[in-house]
């Protein structure tokens, strides 16, 4: 028997998978998962690419103010995802402390040997698999899911084929065996699916429905990364300082 509070819980779960589509959140997170993509492939390729020829050119001391300068890009480009997570996804991530010192190379110095200046080099290349992630599920659960969803309105327009089409026949083998006196007694049928048309009313409302299903399951999906980036977000980019900071008198 469950629990009292187990169930509050699970009703609570209930409606907030239910009532994704209106809330307005939702959709705030869905651009976030949108925009994650681009962004993440940017990070990518500057880090990957940044670090690569720093490390690879720094035994001819070119690539140390190139390593320099990736640290300093990975600090901007954190600084704007603390702001970008605090305005689409509400999760404020307050910037780390100003580097300690009276003058602007103290400051830099102790920025540093701060260990959470280099964390932006390890979160902002995690962006790229957060948005292939959600790219995924936009192109298959959320554009399946609406154009499912459409069906209703479209099955029945002349010159139009709504359904299902397979590149070959799809191929079923259904099977029952059972012994009866010392025989094994058994039954083998084929089945084959070439295509399915949807051509009824009711055909189409149970399409829709599968589809409403779908569209709500990845909106949820949406919700629950958006909410697992933003908690990674703000245990990554604590202790990072912002550029501006930096800027002062000596």
């Amino acid at each position: 028997m469950p629990s009292p509070t187990a169930l509050p819980a699970r009703d609570g779960r209930l409606r907030s998978f239910l009532a994704a589509p209106v809330r307005p959140q939702t959709y705030l997170n869905l651009a976030f998962g949108v925009l994650a993509f681009p962004l993440g492939l940017v990070y990518l390729v500057s880090v990957t690419v940044g670090l690569g020829l720093g490390v690879g050119l720094s035994v001819v001391l070119v690539g140390l103010p190139l390593l320099a300068a990736v640290v300093a890009g990975s600090l901007v480009a954190a600084a704007f995802e603390r702001r970008l997570t605090a305005w689409l996804l509400g999760v404020d991530v307050p910037p780390g402390p100003a580097p300690a010192g009276d003058g602007r190379w103290e400051r830099l110095r102790a920025l540093a040997t701060e260990p959470g200046t280099y964390a932006p080099l390890l979160y902002l290349p995690l962006k790229f698999v957060a948005g292939a992630v959600a790219l995924v599920v936009v192109m298959n659960a959320l554009v399946t899911g609406v154009a499912l969803l459409s069906v209703p309105l479209h099955y029945g327009e002349p010159g139009l084929y709504v359904g299902l089409v397979t590149d070959r026949p799809v191929e079923l083998h259904p099977a029952l065996h059972f012994g009866w006196n010392r025989l094994l007694v058994g039954f083998e049928a084929v089945v084959t699916i070439e295509a399915w048309r949807i051509r009824t009313l009711p055909g189409a409302l149970v399409v829709a429905g599968v589809g409403a299903l779908l569209l709500l399951v990845g909106l949820a999906f949406t919700n629950w990364l958006a909410g697992a980036y933003g908690r990674l977000t703000a245990r990554l980019l604590a202790r990072t300082y912002d550029p501006v900071s930096l800027l002062g008198d000596d």
